[in-house]
């Protein structure tokens, strides 16, 4: 696909702005999203603990204005800093207000100081205004949607309790200077200044009542565990993955069922609870950089897989997970709190669970780890063979059963997400096309990994229903080519097995599965380039030819980074690397974008109309599989396919155009090995290699775009 005219990356001084820009720090399960100047007081902002919003306005004036921004900066994953100042008719401002915010496993603390810069002193102000709904999550997360009735205020001296009208919910908010007024949610004070003498207020909010949530888990986002270290020139790549590797942590808590193992939650601020298969991926991602997550996120999930059949919550045995909530909030029903009744209501995770099973067995995880989760991998495999096909013809399908089940149970579960390409609802069960791919590869790597534990006659069953699979899927979901285009395949079939025939992203999965064969793959690729698909950011969910499309909807014609990035990997697989460097290179171009994070999702608008991608607005940012694209950028580049077991790595170098150079360096594989390389214009080049550990290389090359 042709570059559009606008081929460099978005320059520096071109930034993209999704309504208010937002600064969130994050404590567990408790975080405060506030704009760049520290104020809450608009719809996606708010104090926000176990999934209700504590505080939804909370709003700093001096002399009756608002100060102005200077500048904001997070300072690790739970503090954050603002600055601002009053603007004077003289010039230069005399007033600087300071804030540093620091959030705790049940509320938060801030220190707020006022300086006066010019000669003599002052006397101003100060009002600081409360306000709460109590509205859970999901009612953030909408707007539009009524508010509840407001809070009633209670002061007693230097506290202000905000309390709902049931009287269940609390706001405590400690103030270190009484006001010298207090009336309603806001607080008064005459402040007397000078240069000498700042003016300075400290705050603790609490949540009540309080349930201590899991704390997030701190350390060096450089490293973000023993993972190896990133340069590269220019170095755009590089911090991008600083950052996502710091976005990670982040979305770190410690799981409760076994401290200090992490559970990796999903994004903030609408999906702070660990999601199969958003947790999966993004610990897939990050394997080069952080080996430790995809071993910890297969125990997590193995820990909570389902065990009994309970419509009620769609779980099955052998299931895994879709989404635990963490939190106090009675999600599922009187007795759901603080995790303990998951949601099971996906069917690819279980599939994807075995998958990265074989995963971290290639990248080199002990024996005896892959013995301890032997078991739950082949509950899982029955599930597949069973309560996944119930019809029994070989593909997994889904229907919608109990009262609080999600409509679609695929990656892209809005409730309008399947549909033909006349726009029209396929109806259920539905066999999405992707999760066929999954359930073939799930087989084809446990097959792996039961030949290697010594199980040859269990592998040998794997493989020959894995081919089963395959073929069933390359014959059922198959739309052969004619006039208006390749083939490709039909994202679905409902429920009398007819194809459903929209183009959408979806097949490009069965390339990372190794599903397609080479002349299909072909099609596929020819498919995903158009222009119809590939919006120059990366691949609609669903082409702009389809009677459906809509840019700027969730799963209908929006870009997905994650989604982009796996297609990348498929179409590597296959070799097809113009294919895959047209879309790297588009992706690369979002990230520059959007200033090093990608969002959950952004519009799918052609790059040749919109300058910059157009955001989604309520798309989480960080978000779990979006933080770790520029980390799976790097293995996919270099080509990097280990298989430690075997003693052997493979390496297939590709430079995308405007990158010079990328050393990777302390790569660590579970089993102690480490590797540590560097590719260019100048080649590849070794620079440590564990003895024993046979490197089979290809020399780096760059491929131009048509």
């Amino acid at each position: 696909m042709p570059r559009p005219p606008d081929a460099a990356l978005a320059p520096a001084d071109q930034e993209i702005v999704a309504g208010p820009g937002t600064i969130t720090a994050i404590n567990g399960l408790t975080f405060v999203i506030s704009d760049e100047l520290g104020q809450i007081d608009h719809g996606l902002t708010g104090f926000i603990s176990n999934d209700t919003r504590h505080l939804s306005v909370m709003a700093l004036r001096v002399d009756g204005v608002t100060p102005e921004r200077l500048g904001a900066a997070v300072l690790s994953p739970d503090r954050a800093s603002f600055h601002t100042f009053l603007p004077s008719e003289r010039g230069d401002a005399a007033l600087e207000c300071s804030r540093l915010r620091r959030v705790e496993p049940e509320g938060f603390a801030e220190e707020v100081v006022l300086r006066w810069w010019s000669p003599g002193g002052a006397s101003v102000d100060v009002e600081l205004t409360f306000g709460c709904d109590f509205a859970d999550i999901f009612a953030v997360r909408r707007p539009a949607q009524r508010p509840g009735p407001p809070a009633l205020a209670e002061w007693s001296g230097d506290r202000l309790t905000l309390r709902s009208v049931d009287g269940t919910l609390a706001t405590v908010i400690r103030l270190s200077r009484p006001p010298d007024h207090g009336e309603g949610p806001t607080a008064r004070w005459r402040a007397d200044i000078s240069r000498q003498q700042p003016w300075q207020l400290s705050l603790s909010v609490e949540a009540e009542p309080r349930m201590a949530s899991p704390p997030i888990v701190l350390g060096s986002p450089a490293s973000d565990g023993d993972g190896a270290a990133l340069r590269s020139e220019p170095d755009d790549l590089e911090q991008a993955c600083r950052r996502s590797l710091a976005d990670l942590q982040r979305l770190s808590v410690t799981d409760s069922l076994a401290p200090p193992r992490r559970l990796l939650t999903a994004g903030i601020p609408w999906f702070v609870a660990l999601f199969g298969r958003d947790s999966l991926i993004a610990s897939y991602q990050a394997r080069a950089f952080a080996p430790e997550r995809l071993l910890q996120t297969l125990h997590a999930l193995a820990a909570r897989q389902g065990t009994t059949v309970d419509e009620a919550n769609d779980e099955e045995p052998g299931k895994i997970l879709h989404e635990v909530r963490l939190t106090g909030r009675p999600w599922l029903g009187q007795g759901t709190e603080r995790g303990s009744r998951p949601y099971y209501g996906s069917v690819d995770v279980t599939p994807l669970f075995i998958i990265m099973l074989g995963v971290a067995w290639r990248w080199g995880v002990a024996r005896s780890a892959i013995e301890e989760l032997l078991p739950a991998a082949m509950r899982a495999l029955e599930w597949m063979r069973h309560f996944g096909d119930r019809d029994e013809d070989g593909l997994i399908e889904y229907r919608a059963g109990g009262p609080r089940s999600l409509g679609n149970q695929g990656w892209k579960d809005s409730d309008d997400a399947i549909q033909f390409a006349d726009g029209s609802m396929a109806q259920g069960p539905i066999a999405v096309v992707e999760v066929q791919g999954y359930a073939y590869r799930a087989r084809r790597e446990l097959a792996d990994v039961l030949r290697w534990l010594g199980d040859d006659a269990l592998a040998d069953e794997l493989a020959a229903e894995a081919d089963l699979v395959r073929r069933a899927t390359r014959e059922r979901f198959w739309i052969a080519g004619g006039p208006s285009g390749p083939g490709y395949f039909a994202l679905a079939l409902d429920g009398d097995k007819r194809p459903v025939d929209a183009v959408a992203s979806n097949m490009g999965h069965l390339l990372w599965c190794g599903v397609p064969s080479n002349e299909e793959a072909e099609q596929v690729a020819e498919r995903l380039v158009h222009p119809d698909m590939a919006c120059g950011w990366g691949v609609r969910t669903l082409s702009r030819a389809m009677a459906g499309y809509n840019p700027i909807s969730y799963h209908l014609g929006s870009v997905w980074p994650h989604d982009t990035a796996l297609i990348c990997e498929g179409l590597r697989r296959y070799a097809l690397d113009r294919e895959a460097l047209s879309l790297i290179e588009d992706l690369m171009a979002a990230v520059t974008a959007f200033g090093g994070r990608l969002p959950e999702l952004f519009a799918g608008h052609d790059r040749v109309e919109e300058p910059l991608p157009v955001p989604y607005p309520t798309a989480c940012r960080p978000q779990a599989w979006s933080a770790g694209v520029p980390l799976a950028l790097i293995p996919m580049l270099l080509g990097l396919e280990p298989s430690i077991p075997r003693r052997s790595v493979a390496l297939d170098p590709l430079l995308p155009a405007g990158v010079g150079r990328i050393a990777l360096t302390g790569i660590v594989f579970a089993s102690g090995d480490r590797l540590s390389l560097e590719i260019g214009d100048g080649g590849t080049r070794l620079i440590e290699t564990s003895p024993g550990l046979s490197v089979e290389m290809r020399p780096a090359r760059r491929i131009e775009r048509n």
